[in-house]
Order: C-alpha cells, then sequence, then structure tokens
C-alpha cells in the first residue's frame, strides 16, 4: 500500500448550489407579479370595506364632514409619504445595484448566480414594497399634529427663554419635529438597505466586502444627510428645553440655559461640518475623512452634550441652587399655574373655632339632611342584589348627581340597568340570543344619597323595580348605548327582543323603533358588516330585513372616541334623566397637551396614560349621548381654551355653543373628577406662589389617608356632596377634596372645592385653616375612631358574628364654623356581597360618636337633642332621630305604632272585602 505524499493536491471545490434557467426566472418573476397585485387587491379591499363602513357610521351621526375631513388628511399624508420614501428607496437601492453587479467568482454555475441575484432583487424589492407603505402610514398617524399646525392660534402668553407663543410648542415645533425624524429615519434605513444590497452583491461576486470608490461615495452622501438630520435635531432640542422635566423644575433651568443651550448649539455646528466632511468625501472617496468627521461628532456630543452640563450642574449650580434657579422656580410657578387654571382658584378662610349646638343644626338643617351616606361600591353591591330584576341586566357603574324633588336640591346615587349577557346560562348564549334578542338594558335605579330603611339598612328609592315605578317618570327606559361592553347586535329583525314588559298591543311583540345604527339593506352592506365583525351570519341569517339595523361602538367611550380621539374623556360618564322621562349620557371631554411650556407634567393618573403625558389640561366640551338612539352632541363648554379654537378651527360642524343644551341637561352638569383630581394634585404643591417657600418644600401639602372598605391607608378621592359653603345663602352640590401637611403631620389644613350649579359652574374654592389652631385631619380622625373602646369592641362583635364590617369614606363636612366628620358603617355577609347600612360615625375636634342616623349622632355631639326636621316630605326613610329618647317617649312612640298597625289592618280587611265582592 502506497501514500501520496505530494503537495499536488487540489483545492477543495465549492458546493454545487441550485440554479435556476432564463425561463424558469421570468416564469418565478410571472408567479411574484401575480402573487404581490393579489395581496395588494386583498389590501385595497380591507381598507375600501374599513373606510367604507366608517363613512356609514359617521354619517348617520351627521358627522360626515369630520370623516371626511381626517380621511383626506390622512390618505394625502400616506400616500405623500409612501410616494417620498419609495423613491427614496428605489433610487439608493437600483444605485447600489447598478454599481456593484459584476462577473461572480464563486465557481458557480450560471443558474445558481442568476438565481441568487433574483433572490437579492427580490429581496430588494421588498425593503421598497414594505418599508414605504410603512413610512406612509407614519406619516398618517400625524394627521393630528398637521391639523393643529394648519389651524393653529395664539395663546397670548409668549415664553419667558425664546419668546415664542405656546402655540410654537403645541403645533409649530411638532411638526418640525415630526419632518425631521422622519427624514432621519428614511435616512438611516436608506443607508442599511444600501449597504446591505452592497455587501450581498459582492458575496455573489464573491469579493467579500470591498470598500470601492462608487459604494463610499454612495453611503458617504447619504451619511452626509443622515448628519444634516442630526443637525437638525440639536437645533430642535434648543427649544425642547422649554418643554424639559429632568431639572429641579419643568422648563429650562439654569443649566440648561447656561450650559445645554451653547453645547446644543456647539453640537449642531459639528454635526455640519462633519455633515461636509462627508459631503467632500463623496468627491474624492476618502474613507478617513467619513471615519474622522463621524468620531469628531461623537466625541463632541460625549463631552459637550453629556459631560459638560453634569459637571456644570455640580460646581456652579448646586453650591448656590437657589439663587440660580430662583427665576426659573418662578417661571415654571407661573406656567404650572396657569396650565392647570390653579391661577383662578379663589382663597378664602375657613375658621374652624365653632361648636355644634341645636341652633347651628336648625340653621343648617337643609345641608344636614343632605348628608351623603351611601357610598358608591357598597350601594352599587346593594342595587346588584335587589333591583336588578332580570338575570341578563346588572348595574356597571353608580354615579352621584342631584335633583329637585319637592322644591328642595337632593343628592342622589343613580345606576343604569344594563344588559350583561355574561350573566346568561353558557347554552343560552347563541348568536341568535346575543346578536338578535339580547340588545339592551331597561331604565335606571335612584336612591337618596342621605336616607336608608331604618331596620334592614337597604337604600330608600326615588326610582325603582321593573316596571319602573317612583318619583320621576321614565318614559324611554331602554338603553341601547351605555357603558355595557357588548359588542354589537342587530335591531329591526323578525324576531321579538327580549325586553322585561311586555309592550302595547299595538307594538307587540316588542321591537326597536328607534334611529340607532347602520341600516343593512343592502347586499353589499350586509357583506361590509360581516368581514368588519368577521360574522358569516350577517350575511347568512334569514331573520334580518331591508329595516335591520346594525349597532356597534355602543360603549360611550368608544363612540366618543372613534368621533373625537384627539380629545380625551373622563373614565366616568353618568347618565341624566331630562324632564320628559328621557335617559341621556352627559361624557366629560377634555382638551389636552403635554407640549404646554415650563408647566409641570401630570404623572401616575388615568389621564396620563401616554408616553407624553399632560401638562395642560381644560373640560372644554361636554358631550351627550342619546341612550336610546345613540346621537352625539359635542357641546363647547370653554369657549375661551386656545386649544379647543383650533378644533373648532378645524370642524366647525362638530362643536355646538353650551348655549344650545337643553336646560333640564345642564342643570345635571357636573365638575368632572378627572380634572379635578389633576388640580387638586398640583394645587399640594403649586399653591405656593413664592419661589423660596416652593424651593424649601416646607408648605407642601398631601391627600389624607383614610381607612375604607377594609384597607387601611387609603388615599382620599375627591367626594361629590351637597352643602351650604361659607358666605352662600343655600346649599349646593360640590367636589371637594381634604389636604394635610406632607410629612408626619396629618392635620387638616385646608380644602379644594369645585361647584356645580348655574352661573358658579367650574369655579374653585379652596379654603384654608388657620394656621394656629390644631384641627385634627382624616387620618387622626381614623385613629380615633380605631382608638375609641366602644366602638372598637362593636366592630369586633360583629366580625366574630359572621359578618364583615366594611367602613365607608370619610366625610369632612363644613357646618357654619366647625368641622364634623362623616362616616358610614355597612355589615355584609361573607359568603355575599350584600352590604347593609347600619351605623355612621360622627366626629369633631373633641368626641366620636356612633349612631344609628346623623340625627342622633350630632346630638350626642353637640350635648342636646336637636330638633327634628323629619324624613323630607315624600321620602320613604325611617325617622332621622335614632334612640337617645326617654322612656315615655319611648312607650308613646310604640303606641302610635300600635295605632298605625290597627289601622293598617282595618284598611286590608276593607280592600280584601272589596276585591271580594268584585268578583263575579
Amino acid at each position: 500500500m502506497s501514500y501520496d505524499l505530494s503537495n499536488d493536491a487540489q483545492p477543495p471545490q465549492p458546493i454545487p448550489l441550485p440554479g435556476i434557467s432564463e425561463a424558469g426566472l421570468r416564469r418565478l418573476k410571472r408567479i411574484g407579479l401575480v402573487a404581490g397585485l393579489i395581496l395588494l387587491a386583498f389590501l385595497l379591499l380591507w381598507w375600501a370595506r374599513a373606510a367604507y363602513t366608517d363613512l356609514l357610521w359617521f354619517d348617520h351621526l351627521g358627522y360626515r364632514s369630520v370623516f371626511l375631513k381626517v380621511f383626506t388628511l390622512k390618505l394625502w399624508l400616506f400616500c405623500a409619504g409612501t410616494i417620498v420614501a419609495a423613491a427614496a428607496l428605489s433610487v439608493n437601492l437600483y444605485l447600489a445595484w447598478r454599481r456593484s453587479r459584476g462577473e461572480s467568482t464563486l465557481g458557480q454555475s450560471a443558474g445558481t448566480i442568476r438565481l441568487l441575484y433574483a433572490v437579492t432583487a427580490i429581496s430588494a424589492g421588498l425593503v421598497v414594497v414594505i418599508g414605504a407603505p410603512l413610512f406612509g402610514d407614519s406619516a398618517s398617524d400625524q394627521w393630528e399634529t398637521l391639523l393643529l399646525f394648519f389651524n393653529r392660534e395664539p395663546f397670548g402668553t409668549p415664553d419667558p427663554q425664546f419668546s415664542r407663543d405656546p402655540s410654537f410648542y403645541i403645533t409649530t415645533l411638532p411638526v418640525m419635529q415630526l419632518a425631521r425624524g422622519w427624514l432621519m429615519g428614511l435616512a438611516i434605513t436608506s443607508l442599511l438597505a444600501t449597504a446591505s444590497l452592497y455587501a450581498a452583491v459582492h458575496a455573489i461576486r464573491g469579493m467579500g466586502m470591498p470598500v470601492t470608490p462608487a459604494m463610499l461615495k454612495h453611503l458617504a452622501a447619504l451619511s452626509a444627510f443622515l448628519m444634516l438630520t442630526i443637525a437638525a435635531a440639536h437645533g430642535l432640542d434648543v427649544f425642547e428645553l422649554a418643554l424639559s422635566q429632568g431639572g429641579l423644575v419643568a422648563g429650562a433651568t439654569y443649566t440648561d440655559v447656561h450650559a445645554r443651550i451653547p453645547a446644543l448649539i456647539f453640537m449642531a455646528s459639528i454635526a455640519l461640518v462633519a455633515m461636509l466632511g462627508f459631503a467632500f468625501s463623496c468627491y474624492n472617496a476618502s474613507l478617513r475623512l467619513v471615519i474622522g468627521s463621524f468620531i469628531l461628532w461623537v466625541l463632541v456630543a460625549l463631552l459637550a452634550g453629556l459631560l459638560y452640563p453634569v459637571l456644570f450642574q455640580r460646581f456652579q449650580v448646586a453650591p448656590n441652587e437657589f439663587a440660580r434657579e430662583a427665576p426659573y422656580i418662578q417661571r415654571n410657578i407661573e406656567a404650572t399655574r396657569s396650565a392647570y387654571q390653579l391661577d383662578q382658584v379663589r382663597q378664602a378662610s375657613f375658621p374652624a373655632n365653632g361648636r355644634l349646638n341645636s341652633q347651628v343644626i336648625r340653621d343648617n338643617r337643609a345641608a344636614i339632611d343632605n348628608i351623603r351616606l351611601w357610598d358608591v361600591q357598597p350601594l352599587q353591591d346593594a342595587y346588584n342584589q335587589l333591583q336588578f330584576m332580570e338575570l341578563y341586566y346588572q348595574f356597571l357603574n353608580m354615579d352621584s348627581d342631584r335633583y329637585e324633588v319637592n322644591g328642595q336640591l337632593r343628592q342622589v346615587l343613580v345606576a343604569a340597568r344594563e344588559l350583561h349577557s355574561e350573566n346568561l346560562p353558557p347554552d343560552a348564549r347563541n348568536w341568535v340570543n346575543l346578536t338578535l334578542q339580547y340588545t339592551h338594558g331597561y331604565g335606571i335605579s335612584m336612591s337618596p344619597a342621605n336616607s336608608f330603611s331604618g331596620g334592614e339598612g337597604r337604600p330608600n328609592f326615588f326610582i325603582q323595580d321593573v316596571p319602573i315605578k317612583g318619583r320621576f317618570a321614565v318614559n324611554r327606559p331602554e338603553i341601547y348605548y351605555g357603558e355595557s361592553a357588548v359588542d354589537f347586535v342587530i335591531v329591526g329583525h323578525e324576531l321579538p327582543e327580549v325586553a322585561p314588559l311586555p309592550a302595547s298591543d299595538s307594538q307587540l311583540p316588542y321591537k326597536y323603533r328607534g334611529e340607532g345604527g347602520i341600516l343593512l339593506g343592502s347586499t353589499l352592506r350586509r357583506l361590509a358588516y360581516a368581514w368588519q365583525m368577521l360574522d358569516i351570519n350577517i350575511l347568512l341569517s334569514d331573520q334580518l330585513t331591508e329595516d335591520s339595523r346594525i349597532q356597534y361602538r355602543r360603549q360611550i367611550d368608544r363612540r366618543v372616541k372613534a368621533l373625537a380621539p384627539f380629545l380625551k374623556l373622563d373614565r366616568d360618564p353618568y347618565p341624566v334623566l331630562d324632564g320628559n322621562g328621557k335617559l341621556w349620557w352627559i361624557q366629560d371631554a377634555y382638551t389636552v397637551t403635554g407640549r404646554y411650556p415650563y408647566s409641570t407634567r401630570l404623572e401616575g393618573t388615568n389621564l396620563s396614560n401616554s408616553d407624553n403625558p399632560p401638562n395642560y389640561i381644560r373640560n372644554s366640551v361636554k358631550v351627550v349621548v342619546d341612550a336610546y338612539n345613540g346621537g352625539v352632541v359635542f357641546y363647547a363648554l370653554d369657549p375661551q381654551d386656545t386649544l379647543l379654537q383650533m378644533y373648532r378651527k378645524a370642524f366647525p360642524s362638530l362643536f355646538v355653543d353650551l348655549d344650545e343644551m337643553p336646560e333640564d341637561l345642564r342643570s345635571h352638569m357636573r365638575y368632572p373628577m378627572g380634572i379635578f383630581s389633576a388640580q387638586a394634585r398640583m394645587y399640594q404643591r403649586y399653591h405656593v406662589t413664592d419661589p423660596q417657600v416652593f424651593f424649601n418644600q416646607a408648605e407642601q401639602w398631601a391627600v389624607p389617608l383614610e381607612t375604607r372598605f377594609g384597607k387601611q391607608g387609603v388615599q382620599m378621592t375627591p367626594s361629590y356632596l351637597v352643602l351650604k359653603t361659607p358666605g352662600e345663602e343655600r346649599e349646593e352640590f360640590v367636589l371637594m377634596l381634604p389636604f394635610s401637611p406632607a410629612g408626619d403631620k396629618k392635620n387638616l389644613v385646608g380644602w379644594l372645592l369645585a361647584r356645580n350649579d348655574g352661573a358658579n359652574y367650574g369655579e374653585l374654592v379652596a379654603y384654608n385653616l388657620p394656621g394656629h389652631v390644631q384641627i385634627d385631619g382624616p387620618s387622626q380622625v381614623e385613629a380615633r375612631i380605631q382608638n375609641d373602646q366602644d366602638i372598637s369592641q362593636q366592630f369586633s362583635l360583629w366580625q366574630g358574628a359572621g359578618s364583615q364590617v366594611i367602613r365607608g369614606q370619610l366625610l369632612v363636612i363644613p357646618i357654619a364654623d366647625t368641622i364634623v366628620y362623616v362616616e358610614s358603617l355597612y355589615l355584609q355577609s361573607e359568603s355575599l356581597n350584600f352590604p347593609e347600612l347600619k351605623k355612621v360615625i360622627l366626629a369633631d375636634g373633641s368626641d366620636v360618636v356612633m349612631a344609628d342616623s346623623v340625627d342622633q349622632g350630632l346630638a350626642m355631639l353637640a350635648g342636646e337633642l336637636p330638633a327634628s326636621a323629619g324624613p323630607f316630605p315624600g321620602d320613604s326613610a325611617g325617622p332621622t332621630v335614632g334612640p337617645a329618647l326617654g322612656e315615655q317617649e319611648i312607650e308613646e312612640a310604640f303606641a302610635g305604632i300600635g295605632e298605625s298597625l290597627g289601622e293598617l289592618e282595618d284598611a286590608l280587611e276593607n280592600l280584601r272585602e272589596a276585591l271580594g265582592g268584585s268578583q263575579p
């Protein structure tokens, strides 16, 4: 056996790869073209279907012009962005393809090289086909930015640093940033795609990755354009400092003005120098100049952009921080107070030096009788046990409001009985039931907030039951639009809808006879909605007729958001019963922006659940929605709001003046919880107007903590109350939140109050307590309740009897010049969410008592028995004064009860005889 030890062995041959013939390549091109056309046709049909159904939906609500304006603007931006991006990508990829192709040295067959080139070309084409529409879509998504820019209006208050109107930061600067960011993204995409194509083609040719002069010039030109966008970014960032939130206060601070602005200008200059270096490389093809220009910009960005401001802050500002920052703190205070309307808060003093007595109670009888006892969550649980009536109904939310009852302003809690099809048994959740028959909710229930049945602790009612009965007539009880999450239903078909009561003989079986929803009178419409809802039954069902209507976007927030996506919505729409017995929903809407110069942004609330939390907010719009027909009307509440003026200029047919709102709806407008919570949160710090005090944070306030619903340390929330505010002649509906000092001290320092009634709507009043008087705050009162031996012992007894003690919201009630705390006490079985209101805890500056009623508790606090006004005329509440009676009064009361029972028995007997006599 012999071995060949010579060095004449042949080099390894390349592994042959599959190839393609000329005919196969042509066939592949045809297949790709057909597949692309089919995909394009599908996408166009999808887009056309969405546009068609949206046009029908907007048109039936009377807002066709709104849809067409937004649709046209979005279409224009999409087409312009797609065309520009496609042109840029196509030109660059074509140049890279043409300049890099050549003979291959891979050693593969011609068919293999042909296939590799085909795959590379298809990949480059996909970059254009996919990338260009993505750039178009990103431009289309910014339609609101362009809309505000085209309809901009001045605020009239130039910022103190650059003397620019806030509208520059809200409308103009975002458009400049949009253009800069879009072009930068296109430059980066073009640069990466071009470099990748060069690398792929050179790899096919077997050349590795050579940097040819043509390639270098091409990439240098793209890099020069990229550096131009970077220079523009540095220049625009100078103005963005007025919106900065990273300093001691919001806006440009001392370091920003004296270090970051010069650094940004210098960085912009270096970026322009680097751009010139790249541009010069297009002529001499110098790789060294390209690398040097880029490294120079990176070094300047690190030293001037990052290191220099940090060192400046540490050695120039920190040793003398207040002296340096005082002017900028003042700017922030003024801007923030203006952005949240805190500069319009009226200041008032509350002496808090009085004591309760029978005269004080008599003089404030109306306010005392309106003290709210029911909390929202316990009452909602009670409603869902007492008032749901049918399996498929549920009360999803409770709302506070006020109505006139027998000439008296009464605070009420009201809830809509809405459709909740999830309660149906699983075998009943078929398409016919869920889409055609279980279609709507029914009516409302309403309770006075201040009364309960004496024995059972259940709510009394102004409106209740099915059939609906009560103090107010509900003539159109059906609720087709509300807060229920039911996706869509179809009405006006051949089947009867499920209703809690049979309709009149002329309307049996019950069917919807309103105008809400889109008519499904043609095959095209049924096909379009079957596709949109992904439900083929819409197309196939024999129960649908030419009069059938599809109702969707039935939730209030989704409905309003679809019509006006630029408005921020309060999360609590509430039902209103007008004077004709018809149900409406009122939805509060806000105009917001996060680009108001020098104002502090609102973090951590339901209004700031976005990447750009607001630092300017106005409750500028009240939206009214018809619960039966779904009609939507946008009322302009604050015509002085500049943002609203811009939107009204853009959509003149969308908003109507507040004067056109019916009076019986205007009387139920509430100052919304969302904006009040935002203002109260800012007011805790920005009630201070002196920069030195603000810097020291010595007078910063906080929202007190309370014990509520079994949880300790719960932050108090604003409360709707009916109060007689100091200096006013009669009680009014207000929204109120108390404050304590920030830190360990928990005394009461004041409260913020929003007025709701008539011409006073929207007025904010801050009541301040005297600093030399110690007034227990809510946290301290909660501790006093917990430490009271009699009360804590009663808690222990109830807890051990299979019941759960629920402590309601602690209310701060000013009565004359005295502060009284009121907290309701509920008992609930551990096995069922069915709370009953059993006791009321009251406290003043010295005593804590637990009573059967507010009157009894006030009598105990005052040390004497006040004259009771009793329940309001016509209420079914029990007596407002509880035990604390003498033996003689008790005997007389029982004697009276016995006489009443005897009279009742006689009346029942007479009724029985009368009924018996009428029978055949």
